[in-house]
């Protein structure tokens, strides 16, 4: 019996196109390269004498003349939003990566159009919901051993240097990428409003300390969530000389559980006041784990699948789920620009995020 393959459009071949091409190549009995779109000219050209996929330099023409199920979009954050609203709009489900879009008010069509083509499927990549240490970790919280939330941390220790943000011309601005928190951070921000739940209101300070670019390169929130806790914000990508950590802690009133790691991917304290045998274990496993190239993308990807083949399945990397980090980073900037406490459910939407 021939298996039906999800035949994938690439839009964009930036720095995360590798880890995709890799990643869809590991699945290649699930998945397949349909065609690239590539409108930079000398990447169009690396890209034609490299692969014998359709390649195009404009994503009209490849929905024109190329059959695909899935759009997959790898391009600048600013412009996430007016692709992914014209392949939904031509009925096609999209990947997308982070973040949803930079404007929350372009991130909201996204999500009403969500909701009015049933059919079809957004998957945002919070790739880092999938690392086996982070699932230990919610499965642990569904079992509510860590008893009432009162404190969760957030640190995102990066290096980024001048080359980094000269690489692109978009990087660094408030209009196509947003600062550390909308680019950087908003993955672990992610993470902290998955794990402990809501956020009610934020305060925030930021700044650029080391970056050439007009967007912040550090920042300091605190959140307060709907269910009484209290979460830490620390986001940089001015450390130097090297990447430090991506780590979150949760505090509860039955125990700790700190994740660490360049990307949360490594338990490092596993502690409850009710300890069951196969603690240890976990523990143990976690800090021996050495994760292949991409495995969580991999995983990302088997969940696509998977919510593609079962009507049942629950996409829990859904628009309507993605635009709640984006909303908490809209209010931290807003936060951070007005010097005052903001609600989520207030007006977010003047702030810098988006704008020119």
């Amino acid at each position: 019996m021939k298996i039906h393959k999800n035949r994938i459009l690439i839009v964009g071949s930036g720095n995360i196109f590798k880890k995709h091409l890799h990643t869809i190549n590991t699945l290649k009995d699930t998945f397949e390269i349909a065609g690239i779109v590539e409108k930079n000219p000398t990447k169009f050209e690396i890209l034609k004498r490299k692969f014998s996929y359709s390649i195009f330099k404009d994503l009209n023409l490849a929905i024109k003349n190329c059959e695909f199920e899935l759009g997959c979009i790898l391009t600048d954050s600013g412009s996430h939003a007016k692709i992914a609203l014209k392949l939904l709009n031509n009925n096609k489900s999209i990947i997308i990566e982070k973040p949803l879009a930079i404007s929350l008010a372009d991130a909201e069509k996204i999500v009403q159009l969500e909701k009015k083509k049933k059919k079809l499927n957004i998957f945002v990549v919070k790739q880092n919901r999938f690392n086996v240490a982070i699932q230990q970790l919610k499965k642990a919280l569904n079992q509510k051993r860590l008893g009432k939330i009162f404190l969760s941390t957030i640190r995102v220790r990066w290096m980024r240097n001048k080359d980094y943000y000269k690489s692109a011309s978009w990087r660094g601005k408030w209009k196509t990428d947003g600062g550390v928190l909308c680019n950087q951070a908003i993955h672990h921000i992610d993470l902290l409003q998955w794990l402990v739940g809501d956020v009610k209101d934020v305060f925030c300070k930021s700044s650029t300390v080391l970056a050439p670019i007009e967007a912040e390169d550090t920042a300091a929130g605190i959140l307060n969530f709907k269910n009484g806790a209290l979460g830490i914000i620390e986001a940089s990508t001015a450390c130097r000389p090297s990447n430090l950590e991506g780590s979150i802690s949760i505090m509860g009133t039955k125990g700790t559980v700190i994740i660490g790691g360049f990307s949360a991917d490594k338990i490092l304290e596993w502690q409850f006041v009710n300890s069951k045998k196969h603690d240890k274990k976990i523990l143990i496993s976690s800090r021996s784990v050495k994760n292949s190239y991409a495995y969580s993308h991999i995983e990302f990807y088997k969940f696509v699948s998977e919510v593609l083949k079962s009507k049942k399945k629950k996409n829990f990397l859904s628009a309507k789920e993605a635009i709640k980090s984006l909303k908490i980073v809209t209010a931290l900037v807003k936060s951070s620009n007005t010097g005052k406490n903001v609600n989520l459910d207030s007006n977010l939407y003047r702030s810098k995020l988006g704008k020119k």
